[in-house]
């Protein structure tokens, strides 16, 4: 009776499933192939009307150097990261939009029509649209208003008015609005799922719980009926109990005793040594004060190795074998005590002898 393998002791427990939690940045699958074409295409775009409009600006190289920060800072933002997005990285973004609207205010002409030379108001919204997706919405603001100062100053310097700069951004402020609030209904969808899938998680552990539970008592009731059985059946045939018969009896009470009480080192080697020592009229007393083995097989088979030779060389008195709780330096302790001799040995949780006190029981 015990269990069938040092190594693997069976106990109940739940499983420990790892639970991937959902943000925005998954939802929208930025960290995706498609997202990076996306990029690659916003790039592009941005070069794009950089050089066809670069014939009405008064500073041309100005634009390019900002359509450089641009496209940089795009990439940037489809970084794989957890949600919210780093504030050092958030504070890159920032600046990226201001420095580039200062180069574009001095690269714009004073007259004349603008057309796409303005492209930067629309890249930077977009950096900022998801600079507040991910979780960043008041930086992302910060970045608006102080695109709109520079654009209202650049307006009002130019001579085409601060309102005139202003108005160059209500479409951009909308898209920033629909963006924040975009993000926030993201998030408590991603709230959601995160709470549906930790309730499938536990669902799933308690299921798993619960089988290993069953198997436990399944394996229990076959290690008893092969113990206990054959024992019924002849006291059911009537058969009078002689002396073999109760010392039968005797030993498997021990034996139900052990897988209760020491149930974590009831494994077969441990309990064929303590049959054949109560055989020899030895007392051993088996308790497992911890609930479970050690999860080291090599740290539980030195373990059981030293109960096998301290009962094994028993041939008279007591053996007292006793796991300990978890977390003490001290794993378990073999006490054997025969009249005035005493012999302990204390193993760690490694299986190893911390100290082995023998005669007066006081060590050495």
């Amino acid at each position: 009776m015990g269990h069938s393998d040092v190594d693997a002791p069976m106990t109940a427990t739940k499983p420990q499933t790892p639970l991937e939690r959902s943000d925005v940045s998954k939802l929208l699958f930025l960290d995706t192939t498609p997202a990076r074409f996306l990029v690659v295409l916003f790039v592009v775009s941005n070069a794009v009307f950089t050089v066809t409009t670069a014939h009405v600006l008064a500073h041309p190289s100005a634009a390019y150097v900002a359509m450089l920060i641009v496209s940089a800072t795009a990439v940037l933002l489809v970084r794989t990261h957890p949600d919210p997005f780093p504030a050092r990285d958030t504070a890159v973004v920032i600046a990226a939009v201001v420095i580039s609207s200062v180069m574009m205010a001095y690269a714009l002409p004073d007259e004349g029509d603008l057309g796409r030379a303005t492209w930067h108001l629309g890249s930077n919204t977009w950096l900022l649209f998801f600079v507040a997706v991910r979780r960043r919405a008041w930086f992302a603001w910060l970045g608006m208003a102080l695109m709109a100062a520079i654009t209202a100053a650049w307006g009002a310097s130019a001579g085409r008015g601060a309102l005139t700069g202003i108005t160059m951004l209500d479409t951009h402020i909308g898209i920033l609005l629909v963006g924040t609030l975009f993000a926030l209904i993201l998030r408590r969808t991603s709230a959601r799922i995160n709470a549906l899938n930790e309730r499938s998680v536990s669902s799933a552990a308690d299921a798993a719980a619960t089988d290993a539970a069953r198997q436990v008592r399944r394996a229990r009731v076959t290690e008893l009926a092969e113990v206990a059985v054959p024992l019924l059946e002849r006291i059911a045939a009537g058969k009078a109990a002689d002396d073999d018969l109760r010392k039968e009896f005797s030993l498997t009470e021990a034996l139900l005793r052990d897988s209760v009480r020491g149930r974590s080192l009831a494994v077969p080697a441990v309990v064929d040594a303590a049959t054949q020592a109560r055989r020899r009229g030895v007392e051993v007393t088996i308790l497992d004060d911890r609930g479970s083995a050690p999860s080291d097989g090599a740290s539980l088979s030195r373990l059981v190795d030293a109960i096998v030779i301290s009962v094994t060389r028993a041939h008279g008195g007591q053996v007292t074998v006793r796991l300990l709780p978890e977390g003490r330096p001290t794993a378990l302790t073999i006490v054997a005590a025969d009249g005035d001799e005493v012999d302990r040995v204390t193993l760690a949780e490694d299986g190893f002898p911390i100290a082995s006190l023998g005669g007066d029981g006081r060590g050495h």
